[in-house]
């Protein structure tokens, strides 16, 4: 009896850990304080996968602190039309071929007060005329660059306070095409 009581004591005050697909979040998410698509995501579920955000609409992705593994994937924001504000989340373990978040193809993307940690490459990539905002944000652990700007997106960039230390590179890199 004295085991079971336990045992029924430590089911009830342990912590539990959901997981979720972070693309099936997005996808069920609806629409919200003047967004196409709002997207609060759960502290408390650990979100895995990557994300394409692809529709041409405005959408949000409101953290609030949650954990997005990205499980060797990407959030990817692209197609012209496109505007994605990315606020309070954690992501770790982006695709080792490219960068955690890549906002390309005309779209344009605020990425404001993340952690971006552990990702095989760089952290975030713009590129292909997109423009971006990347503020407020931790960048830890990359294997080459933080924030890598391509053509002539490095000119649509506004970046601001961010906290970033690398494995290896720099802070940012600038590729002319």
């Amino acid at each position: 009896m004295r085991y079971l009581a336990l045992t029924l004591a430590v089911m009830l005050l342990a912590p539990t850990v959901w997981a979720k697909s972070f693309q099936q979040a997005y996808d069920e998410a609806s629409a919200g304080e003047g967004y196409d698509k709002l997207l609060i995501l759960d502290p408390d579920v650990t979100y895995t996968g990557g994300c394409g955000v692809l529709q041409g609409k405005t959408s949000c992705i409101r953290g609030n602190g949650a954990l997005v593994d990205l499980q060797n994937n990407q959030l990817y924001i692209a197609q012209p039309g496109t505007e994605v504000l990315v606020t309070g989340c954690c992501f770790v373990n982006g695709t080792n071929a490219d960068a955690a978040i890549a906002v390309q193809d005309g779209a344009k993307a605020t990425i404001d007060g993340n952690t971006i940690c552990k990702n095989g490459l760089d952290a975030l990539k713009v590129w292909m005329d997109s423009y971006a905002t990347i503020k407020n944000n931790i960048i830890y652990g990359s294997a080459r660059y933080g924030i890598t700007a391509y053509q002539t997106s490095y000119y649509n960039c506004t970046i601001l306070y961010n906290d970033v230390d690398n494995t290896s590179g720099n802070y940012m890199y600038y590729c002319p095409g």
